[in-house]
């Protein structure tokens, strides 16, 4: 009895929790007037192999290493409103993430929140991005 009166409590706060998340994102209109994928470079890794050969009672090492110059992919969107410009940045963590499902010249749904933003995309999912720039519209 005790254990259910726990349990319909925590499943209330939790609903109640996730409705004024809903309620603090106060989701915005804009125009995607821009996209393009960008690759950074975020830095290289070196292996190395050593081949050990014994003549004759001699060893000799020798060796050989291989850079590999590694960089991290992102989807960069602008996204114009009535009065400002947005440049947002998602970051495509594995190589089969897609980034977020925007036709271009249409109106999208987001929210900002400092220089976080979260995109809706044309299949209802959320992606979050990250601001680089917000400017005035003209």
């Amino acid at each position: 009895m005790i254990r259910a009166r726990l349990s319909a409590s925590v499943l209330a706060l939790t609903l109640f929790t996730a409705s004024l998340d809903a309620q603090a994102q106060q989701w915005m209109t804009g125009k995607l007037i821009d996209s393009e994928r960008q690759e950074v470079p975020s830095g290289s890794t070196t292996t190395y192999n050593s081949d050990s050969d014994s003549n004759n009672g001699k060893k000799s090492r020798s060796g050989t290493s291989h850079t590999t110059e590694e960089t991290d992919k992102y989807q960069v969107f602008t996204i114009q409103t009535s009065d400002r410009t947005y440049v947002v940045r998602e970051k495509l963590n594995f190589p089969w993430s897609k980034p977020a499902n925007i036709t271009l010249g249409e109106e999208v749904k987001f929210t900002v929140q400092g220089n976080k933003a979260i995109i809706l995309d044309d299949d209802q999912k959320q992606h979050k991005a990250s601001v680089v720039k917000a400017s005035l519209a003209p």
